[in-house]
Order: structure tokens, then C-alpha cells, then sequence
């Protein structure tokens, strides 16, 4: 007569430490796609409130504390939805807020050229950055979602910015770079620039700043013709990756 197999209390407690733990690792797996569709969708938010409510506001001397914090905010909410990404990503991406910070919040205390050129180019690595981790997630494999849609329009704006604080380490570097319509304070350039950079990657530029500068104007250039070709390929993209994943889907 056969007899059954006792099982080992050991081997009880290691599966169910086990199965608790896949529980754990998934419910903070979810947790953090939540904040991070959470942060992406404050991004946008800002970004939006930050070129055509605060931009056009802060061309003036008011609101003055108002920027430094949009910008904060831009970058913390940045910094979050890195955290979607690989380790290594999210940790370049948060030394560059933490430092961008600094650097941002000291320039707007004591303003000088050496600290604006520094919060500048910071400021622009770290948009870089994060606009590469969006267009990645966006093109990833999988259905089209409201993430993805926001993401797209997301990183259509952080080139807008991007490409505004291009333009203002030239400005800071050449101070007769461009021509404004109107009297400029050094720490309204950014604003005036990101009016600049809004209607040259929309192609709808009326001629009150121009660029003389060479770079000034062949960075107008590419960034018009990025306006023109980015809506096109990102459509194509995503009419094509959601034709595939209902092909793979109706196969299964």
C-alpha cells in the first residue's frame, strides 16, 4: 500500500512567500504605470499652461515668481515619468532635475550670464532626455491608448521647448542673434523665444523676431521642417502600429 507523501512546511512557506510576492511586485507595477500616465498627463497640462497662458503673461515684469515654479513642476513631473523606464534612465533623468533645479532656481536669484547659460543648457539636456523616454513609450509595441495620444502631443510641445532653449543659448551667447518687435528683459528671453519656437515649428511665423545669426537661423530651419514631418510620420506610426497589433490579435 501506497502511502502519501507528507508535504514539507518549508516548501508551503517559500510558495506562499512566493505568490505574495508576484502579487506585491504587480500591484506596484500597476501603481507605478498609474503615476506615471498621471505625470505625463500633468506634463502636458503644464507645458500647455506654461507656452500660451504663462509665456505670453511673463513677456511682461509680472508674475515673476510664477516661472521658476512652472518650470520646477515641468521638471519633476518630467523626472517622474522616467521612472518608467530602465534604472539607468531614470537615474541620468533625475540627477538632471535635481541639478536643473539648482541651477534654474539660482539663476533666477542672482541672474548672470554664466548661471543663465547653465540653467539653459541643462534645461535642454534634460528636455532632450525626456522627450526621447516619451517617443519611446509612445512607439512601443502594443494597442493605441490615451497614453500613447497624449504622450505623441506631449512630445510635439517638449520640442517646441527644446528647441526654445536652443535658441536662447545662442541669444545668450550672441546677444545680437535675433531682432524683437518690442524692448527685452534678460529674464523674459526664454518666453520671447518660446513664442518664437511655437510658431516656427507651426510654420505660422509673422516676422516679429527674426534670426540673424547662423545658427539661430539654421536651427529655425530644422525646426520648421521637423513641424512639418513630425505630425505626418507620428500618424503613419500610429495608424500602422494599431493595424498590426488588430492583425495579431485576430490570429490569436
Amino acid at each position: 500500500m501506497l502511502s502519501r507523501a507528507v508535504p514539507d512546511p518549508q516548501v508551503e512557506i517559500r510558495a506562499r512567500a512566493w505568490r505574495r510576492s508576484l502579487v506585491s511586485d504587480g500591484r506596484s507595477l500597476v501603481g507605478r504605470l498609474r503615476l506615471s500616465e498621471r505625470s505625463l498627463r500633468a506634463l502636458l497640462i503644464l507645458l500647455v499652461v506654461d507656452i500660451f497662458v504663462v509665456a505670453p503673461i511673463a513677456q511682461g515684469e509680472t508674475l515673476p515668481a510664477l516661472r521658476p515654479v512652472i518650470h520646477s513642476i515641468v521638471l519633476l513631473s518630467g523626472m517622474v515619468i522616467a521612472f518608467r523606464s530602465r534604472a539607468r534612465t531614470a537615474a541620468v533623468v533625475g540627477m538632471l532635475a535635481v541639478v536643473g533645479l539648482v541651477a534654474h532656481w539660482a539663476y533666477h536669484v542672482h541672474p548672470t550670464v554664466l548661471l543663465g547659460l547653465a540653467d539653459t543648457a541643462l534645461s535642454l539636456v534634460f528636455c532632450g532626455f525626456i522627450t526621447g523616454v516619451v517617443l519611446i513609450q509612445v512607439f512601443g509595441a502594443g494597442p493605441i491608448t490615451s497614453y500613447r495620444i497624449e504622450g505623441a502631443v506631449t512630445a510635439y510641445l517638449l520640442i517646441a521647448y527644446s528647441w526654445a532653449l536652443a535658441y536662447q543659448l545662442v541669444a545668450l551667447s550672441d546677444p545680437m542673434a535675433f531682432t524683437f518687435g518690442a524692448p527685452l528683459h534678460p529674464q523674459t528671453l526664454r518666453f520671447r523665444l518660446l513664442y518664437f519656437s511655437t510658431t516656427t515649428l507651426t510654420s505660422v511665423s509673422y516676422g516679429d523676431i527674426t534670426p540673424l545669426n547662423p545658427v539661430a537661423r539654421s536651427l529655425a530651419a530644422l525646426e520648421g521642417m521637423i513641424g512639418q514631418l513630425f505630425p505626418a510620420l507620428l500618424l503613419t506610426r500610429l495608424v500602422s502600429m494599431e493595424l498590426l497589433y488588430r492583425q495579431q490579435r485576430g490570429r490569436a
